[in-house]
């Protein structure tokens, strides 16, 4: 069988510089452009892939954290509330308002941070080392 020839001559494709004149199509064509443009697509979608999910997996942590602070906090809450209320001179909505974000981090009066309670739980400081670590691989 004779090999293939470009359709303007005799010469035949192998021995041509554009892998594309077998076919027929100009040596200028879009087409390696956006082959080699897919296939870096295609590359670099895979870490990103496995960025998105390194994402979801310290979020999940995160609102693990924030669930079990919140059942732990939530006790030391309304007993604070409830002591407010007790108090004839205060307005509940008020005790409501005032005590609702009981146990996040504060700023003291000297102008450092008070932590908030409970940071210390276990699945909150694996959640807190997963998201240093993500930002790490970031850089």
């Amino acid at each position: 069988m004779a090999p293939a020839t470009n359709r303007h001559s005799a010469i035949p494709c192998w021995i041509t510089n554009s892998a594309y004149s077998c076919c027929g199509l100009p040596s200028n064509s879009w087409a390696p452009r956006t082959l080699a443009l897919a296939a870096a697509l295609v590359l670099m979608a895979g870490p990103l892939r496995v960025l998105a999910d390194k994402e979801s997996d310290v979020a999940a942590l995160e609102a693990q954290c924030e669930a079990q602070r919140e059942a732990k906090i939530k006790p030391l809450r309304d007993m604070e509330i409830a002591k407010c209320k007790a108090d004839p001179h205060n307005d509940a909505a008020y005790c409501e308002r005032f005590w609702k974000d009981y146990g996040n981090a504060v700023r003291a009066a000297n102008g450092t941070m008070v932590p908030r309670m409970f940071w210390d739980l276990p699945v909150c400081v694996a959640a807190f080392k997963a998201r240093k670590a993500l930002a790490d691989d970031a850089r």
